[in-house]
Parts: structure tokens; C-alpha cells; sequence
């Protein structure tokens, strides 16, 4: 009776499997170049992988993951993520000490209901915002980084046992929310997450908010919005993350002979520093992309709190191809 009950169960498990929607993804991101953080460090130009130097190389950092999604009745699906941390030119997954799975590990249902996702996975200011950067928050130029007032941030602490909550686009606008509860990491609070966007033909609108994540820190806020005119798309922005870390940005994108070609600035309110970045990139062959970026932060920049550097201005670029599966 016992060995009928396994082989059912078995039968069942396999057949489940089967029907799972499970797929194997990546990005690869292979350069020649220095970031910003090198030039102000006077490093020289190297080839790169997107996963070198805590993923601050090139334009993207360099990944694999394993996504999947199951019906299982009632109209919901449970579905899955994991995602690796950056992948460096000697093939070591992160840094020493990193989580395998760093990027992304989380489990959640979807439906009629909207989406409930737990587990480690972006900030809801970053999930909310990073399409204002037109330029994918770049690992080694992104001007809003280095200045210090992406309305993306504070994307670059992802959160474990984050809970969160995507509602239904309902006439444009699509809501998300989310929590981490206190005691994660040794002094962090308590935090609450909120983004919203409202779309309408050409023109759309976020607003993004996260409480303190711990005992003296700031909490977070942000505003962008983008519009359409055929010929460009322009985008404009406003962060205020507390010391240091409040200030607006601008930034546009248009087709150029097959390719997109934009720029990006930020400038800091409290430090006075700024970073530009232009950039240019082209899918060259089937999920193959070329790209091209130059950037510059000024000596006043470098006291925002993305960037650890010596004083004095410094300019980073990067050629590179991404091939993503």
C-alpha cells in the first residue's frame, strides 16, 4: 500500500514538472573600458565582464537564472525566481561571501487577484522607476548614480524576506507595495515600500517611497516622468534620500540609424556634484546588443553616497556586446 502511495505520488510529482513553464535565462555582458570608479582610482582600462568588481564594469552585470510558473487551478499560478550574483571574467559567481542565487530568490502566486511575491528581489523604488533611466542605471558610468539622485534608489540593496504586492493595472495605473520585516540584518527597522504609475498614451508618471531602512538612516522618495514625441523621448526626475542624496535629473533617448542614442544628467542639491552620461547601443544580431557609453562625474559628486572614491573629477566609458537568453 505504502509503495502504491510513492509511486503515485512520483507519477503525480513528474507529471506536475511537466507541465511546469520552467526556463533557464541570462545576460552577458562582455567589455573593454574602466568605470568612473576607476579613473578615479587610476586604474587602467581593461577587458571587462559585467560581473567584475562588485558588477560595477561595463554596461550590465553579467547573469544567470532559472524562472518558472505552474498552474495550479483556480485561475492561479505559482511561479519562481532565481537569479545568480554577478558572474566575473575568471568565471567566480559574486564576491567572496555572496549569496549564489544573490540577485533574485523569490517564490510568489499570480491571478486575477494580481501578483504576491516573497523572498529576495529588487526594491519597489527600483522596479518602479528604472525605466526613467534610459540607459539601465549603467554599472560603470550611470551619471544618476554617481551623483547620488536615481530615482531608482535605493536599488542597490535588495531585499530579503521582502514580501510584496502587485496590484492590476486598472485604467493606467499600476500599483505595487512592499514590507521587510525588522531584524534582517543587525539594526535594520522595519520598512514600507510603495510605487505607483500612471500611463497614458505618450506620457507617464511614477511615484516611489521607502521608510528607513535602518537606525539612522533616511527614508526615500521619488518622482519621474517621461513623454513621447516620436522623434525623442524625454524623461525628468526628482530623488530625496536624505543627506547628500536629494537632487533631480534629465535625460533623453531617439533613434539614430538603426541604433538608440541618448544622454542622462544628475545633479546633487547638497553636494553640488553632477554626472553626464551619453550613450549609444543596437541590437546588432538576433538578442545581441553593441553598445557604446562615455561618462563623467566631478570632484563633488564623488561625496554622494554611491560612490566611494578619491576627491577630483573622473570619467569612465565602456564598448561592449550583451547577448541575453
Amino acid at each position: 500500500m505504502n509503495k502504491s502511495l510513492i509511486s503515485a505520488a512520483i507519477l503525480v510529482g513528474l507529471s506536475t514538472a511537466a507541465s511546469a513553464q520552467v526556463s533557464l535565462y541570462g545576460l552577458l555582458d562582455a567589455s573593454f573600458g574602466k568605470s568612473i570608479l576607476d579613473d578615479a582610482n587610476s586604474k587602467s582600462a581593461d577587458l571587462h565582464s559585467g560581473g567584475d568588481d562588485g558588477s560595477s564594469q561595463g554596461n550590465s552585470t553579467s547573469r544567470i537564472g532559472i524562472k518558472g510558473s505552474t498552474d495550479v487551478g483556480s485561475g492561479v499560478k505559482a511561479n519562481f525566481k532565481f537569479e545568480t550574483a554577478g558572474i566575473t571574467s575568471n568565471g567566480n559567481v559574486g564576491a567572496t561571501g555572496d549569496a549564489f542565487f544573490n540577485r533574485q530568490a523569490w517564490v510568489g502566486f499570480s491571478g486575477s487577484f494580481g501578483e504576491l511575491r516573497v523572498g529576495k528581489q529588487d526594491s519597489v523604488p527600483f522596479q518602479t522607476m528604472i525605466a526613467y533611466d534610459f540607459n539601465g542605471a549603467s554599472n560603470g558610468v550611470s551619471a544618476l548614480g554617481y551623483a547620488g539622485v536615481g530615482p531608482w534608489a535605493p536599488s542597490l540593496g535588495r531585499q530579503s524576506r521582502s514580501i510584496q504586492y502587485i496590484a492590476p493595472t486598472m485604467g493606467g495605473l499600476a500599483i505595487q507595495v512592499g514590507a521587510v520585516p525588522k531584524g534582517n540584518v543587525s539594526g535594520d527597522k522595519a520598512t514600507m515600500s510603495a510605487g505607483a504609475t500612471y500611463t497614458l498614451g505618450a506620457f507617464a508618471a511614477s511615484a516611489a517611497f521607502e521608510s528607513k531602512r535602518k537606525t539612522g538612516s533616511d527614508s526615500f522618495w521619488s518622482l519621474a516622468a517621461s513623454y513621447d514625441i516620436g522623434i525623442a523621448k524625454f524623461m525628468v526626475g526628482a530623488a530625496n534620500g536624505g543627506t547628500n542624496a536629494t537632487g533631480v535629473s534629465f535625460g533623453a533617448v531617439a533613434p539614430f540609424a538603426g541604433a538608440s542614442v541618448g544622454f542622462l544628467y544628475g545633479r546633487n542639491n547638497d553636494t553640488k556634484g553632477s554626472g553626464l552620461e551619453v550613450f549609444a547601443n543596437k541590437e546588432i544580431l538576433k538578442n545581441t546588443y553593441a553598445y557604446a557609453e562615455i561618462g563623467r562625474a566631478n570632484s563633488k559628486a564623488m561625496t554622494a553616497p554611491a560612490i566611494a572614491a578619491p576627491a577630483g573629477s573622473a570619467m569612465g566609458y565602456a564598448l561592449g556586446v550583451i547577448y541575453t537568453f
